[in-house]
């Protein structure tokens, strides 16, 4: 399900407002912002990378590697699977 264009501009709006993205507007279109991640925010999405990688890692323990590649496959089997049907619903 697509996001909803006033979620999508409260999330901007929180971002912004923790300092993480600014927002200006687009010189070409006044009625368009342009959004750019601000440094505080590359080191915010890198911390979120690292947090990922180790629940990740924590969750996956278990498995082999060869066992967590066909995991992802098969996960991204299923999601191509209800993504396309998604696409065909009206």
């Amino acid at each position: 399900m697509p996001a909803h264009v006033s979620d999508i501009v409260a999330t901007i709006n929180e971002l912004a407002q923790t300092g993480l993205v600014e927002r200006t507007p687009d010189q070409t279109d006044r009625r368009r912002n342009v959004i750019t991640v601000t440094p505080a925010g590359r080191q915010r999405l890198r911390w979120l990378d690292e947090q990922v990688l180790d629940i990740q890692n924590d969750l996956l323990a278990p498995l082999s590697g060869k066992e967590r590649a066909e995991l992802r496959r098969l996960l991204g089997r299923l999601l191509s699977h209800h993504r396309a049907e998604a696409k065909q619903e009206p």
